[in-house]
């Protein structure tokens, strides 16, 4: 079965001067996964602001859809985010819905959302698609969320952290933005690479990640991908080449779980198109020739 990437080039119509969060980076990404035909492309519709409450404040939403939030260049007030992160957090309750279902998923829009907290957005995050699309999920099931951007995803750890039948584990650079993530707690468990480490450093962590995974049998897996783990990557110093993402792919396939995937960050647009690429080889869940569903 293809890996169904949920995508709008919606998200592509708003920018902000300047910031690294630009509609280039998620083009590139759609455009090298259709050249290569690498599952087949969904187009997503929006969540119910009725979702959002589920994991964020009403003052919060309200804020957001008013372009009140407070000063912040990483998360400025842009004129119809509101509508652009709905459609971003309604593309991962979609991707997750589908995973549940058997069928592995990956949405492909932006605003990311793993920085933003139930009464606060940051980090280039307005409402936290991850934690929507997992509060929405029916009946009692044990989820594991791996956060794989390069930044640690203070948000999602916030929202969940002590939540039973949940755990929380990320791999990420530290010291770095948001300057959390440094020790593991409660049912959240952080890895922290240094700046400059060797790829097997990074990978030795990675691989200790999916052992608490595997030890907690989860019944659903969502990552929060980031690849600004590239070694590319102007943002962060990590060391992460194109034939890694192939392997964590692999490892995380090995793993046997329904799976989800929320794209975060990733800033070189010359190296990300291929770096996920070879994350959804690794996987390895995709037929290639096949372009069903909903055509954009």
């Amino acid at each position: 079965m293809p890996i169904n990437l949920l995508y709008s080039p919606e998200c592509l119509e708003y920018r902000e001067a300047g910031h690294p969060d630009s509609p280039e980076r998620v083009a590139t990404i759609a455009d090298f996964l259709g050249q290569k035909k690498a599952g087949r492309f969904l187009l997503p519709g929006k969540c119910k602001e009725e979702d959002l409450f589920l994991v964020h404040s009403e003052e919060m939403v309200e804020r957001v859809r008013e372009n009140s939030l407070p000063y912040d260049p990483s998360t400025p007030n842009i004129r119809g985010i509101y509508d652009y992160a709905l459609l971003s957090c309604g593309a991962a309750e979609e991707a997750c819905r589908l995973a549940v279902g058997g069928e592995t998923s990956f949405s492909l829009l932006r605003p990311p959302g793993h920085h933003a907290g139930s009464k606060r957005a940051g980090g280039f995050c307005y409402f936290n698609s991850m934690a929507v699309a997992v509060k929405k999920i029916p009946g009692e099931k044990r989820i594991a969320i791996l956060d794989i951007d390069g930044h640690h995803g203070n948000g999602t750890e916030e929202i969940f952290r002590e939540k039973e039948g949940i755990i929380y584990v990320s791999v990420h650079q530290f010291p770095a933005f948001p300057g959390t993530g440094s020790v593991s707690f409660a049912n959240c468990y952080n890895f922290p690479v240094y700046p400059g480490s060797s790829s097997s450093t990074y990978m030795k962590k990675f691989m200790n990640a999916l052992s608490v995974i595997a030890g907690f049998s989860p019944d659903l897996l969502g990552i929060s991908a980031g690849f600004d783990t590239h070694r590319t990557d102007p943002l962060l110093d990590l060391p992460l080449k194109d034939s890694d993402y192939y392997l964590m792919g692999r490892e995380i396939s090995s793993l046997n779980l329904d799976t989800f995937i929320v794209l975060e960050g990733g800033y070189n647009v010359k190296t990300v198109g291929n770096a996920c690429y070879c994350f959804i080889k690794g996987i390895g869940k995709e037929k290639h020739g096949q372009e069903t569903g909903k055509r954009i």
